[in-house]
């Protein structure tokens, strides 16, 4: 056989064999009861997070989902390589661009629907952080997602309710 050939081959074996490989972004899960309303501590915790100075958590873009029928709200947070609409031209990584950052987004209200059946829910997620009012003081609050982003989320939600108890 030609070398030029058995190099090819080797290599080509060698490249597969690393791509089957792959990485996996380890994830975390979290729950909890804390003091706040559902709204209050979400206008709270994306107003943290936009505050944060780090990088990957300043790049990230929020969707807030209030469902009224069982008050609860819902926050996700999604890097900018998932958002639709967004190119290369206004990416925050690109110097020239500009995106917009503060405020908190405008919840979209729904009826709750289970999780199988949320089609307009991007999958993609960073983090999902969900507050469901217990009572007239308290919220129990589930989150998930990427454990990096999951837990500065984690973290944000306990300094707000600490704020607001």
């Amino acid at each position: 056989m030609n070398k030029p050939i058995v190099a090819l081959l080797a290599t080509s074996c060698l490249l597969s064999a690393c791509a089957a490989i792959g990485l996996t972004e380890k994830t975390q899960t979290y729950g909890g009861k804390f003091t706040g309303d559902h709204s209050a501590l979400a206008r709270c915790i994306v107003d943290k997070l936009q505050e944060d100075n780090r990088w990957v958590i300043r790049g990230l873009q929020y969707d807030v989902w209030t469902y009224p029928d069982i008050e609860a709200t819902e926050i996700y947070g999604y890097s900018l390589s998932v958002v639709p609409g967004i190119y290369a031209r206004n990416s925050p990584t690109n110097p020239d661009a500009v995106g917009v950052y503060y405020g908190m987004p405008i919840p979209r209200t729904h009826v709750y629907r289970q999780s199988a059946g949320r089609p307009d829910i991007n999958p993609n997620y960073s983090f999902v952080l969900t507050l469901k009012r217990t009572d007239n003081a308290t919220v129990v609050a589930t989150g998930s997602g990427k454990s990096y982003e999951s837990g500065i989320a984690w973290e944000k939600l306990k300094a707000c309710s600490a704020e607001s108890g």
